[in-house]
């Protein structure tokens, strides 16, 4: 992303030899009116923003596709360069946006709930393709008449923590003054349970917030759900939560999403509200979104589990679903399927 690359900006500034204020100028240009061509910062000189058009792009990828759901949830593709694509969903709440970014284009983890696992892993998104995709978020939001974009959730494609060094600046980029200016307690990251990854995040010490996917109240179950069990069992990435919230003093938010007569009985509840007592955490509960080639059905005791959760001194939330209709919500979101 041009923005972000200070060598451009460094040749910019003796080449052309630029006050400091024009720097700011473009910036503000880019971060906060969202311009996406030269041409359009119209307090530069004429000579420059054409110099600059017909050498810089502000972004390298571009919006291939968009569409948008009647409850205003807009999923948009994402292209880069090299024909790689992922894609991002933007959903609307009372007076905000917020943006669910992907992370890799396809995924390893291979949970069996989710679209995008089938289609496997291709490659990791670089710190500044990760940024150009927040920003096509922004510059959606900003043209079509969405609510301010102020929330960012890394709960799209990919494993967020596989790919950690870009994630961690992506998140410095996104809450830094100069560049989105999103404070990070508007950030959540969402992973399987990476244990080694969690303790290097917790060491980062950032405020953001840790949404770990649990979805089941034990191993053997967990493993049918989601392969990286095997790996990392739910005792020991405990402990890594447990030192999480020690080392930032950030609550844990745990995910458990409910599929019909798997891991939504009255035992399940007790089990998990067993396995997380005295911790400090929140529960967010998510309905099974419907996937081609599962056989998963979405649970019908969202409210008694809850009500489960919530005798035993959980703290519960249940997640708003959005975007269903355009396979946007949780779990349906694939690599580049959406048609431009």
């Amino acid at each position: 992303m041009f923005a972000l690359d200070t060598d451009d900006f460094a040749h910019i500034v003796r080449e052309y030899d630029l006050a400091p204020f024009r720097l700011k100028q473009i910036r503000e240009w880019i971060f906060g009116k969202y311009a996406d061509d030269f041409r359009q910062m119209t307090n530069l000189p004429g000579a420059l923003r054409t110099e600059l058009a017909a050498r810089y792009q502000v972004t390298e990828s571009r919006i291939a596709a968009h569409r948008k759901t009647r409850d205003g949830t807009v999923k948009l593709l994402v292209r880069y360069p090299d024909g790689a694509a992922v894609e991002a969903v933007l959903m609307e709440y009372r007076n905000w946006t917020s943006a669910c970014l992907s992370t890799q284009v396809g995924c390893a983890m291979g949970c069996t709930f989710c679209a995008t696992g089938p289609l496997g892993f291709v490659r990791n998104l670089s710190w500044p393709e990760l940024a150009e995709e927040l920003w096509h978020c922004h510059w959606f939001a900003a043209r079509h008449g969405l609510k301010p974009l102020r929330n960012m959730v890394l709960m799209g494609i990919g494993e967020p923590l596989a790919n950690l060094d870009n994630v961690v600046k992506l998140v410095e980029t996104a809450s830094s003054p100069e560049f989105f200016n999103m404070g990070q307690r508007r950030i959540a990251i969402s992973t399987v349970g990476l244990i080694p990854e969690i303790y290097k995040l917790a060491r980062c010490k950032l405020a953001i917030t840790l949404a770990v996917s649990l979805h089941a109240p034990n191993d053997a179950l967990r493993n049918k759900l989601m392969p990286v069990t095997a790996r990392y069992p739910l005792q020991d990435l405990l402990d890594a939560c447990r030192n999480y919230t020690v080392m930032t003093g950030r609550r844990i938010t745990f995910e458990y999403l409910l599929i019909d007569g798997v891991n939504d009985s009255s035992e399940h509840a007790r089990e998990l509200a067993d396995l997380l007592k005295g911790f400090n955490c929140l529960v967010n509960l998510i309905q099974l979104n419907r996937v081609p080639g599962t056989a998963w059905r979405p649970s019908t005791r969202t409210d008694v589990f809850k009500k489960e959760l919530e005798q035993r001194g959980i703290n519960v939330t249940v997640r708003r679903s959005l975007g269903a209709e355009i396979d946007a919500a949780c779990g349906q979101l694939r690599r580049g399927t959406l048609q431009a």
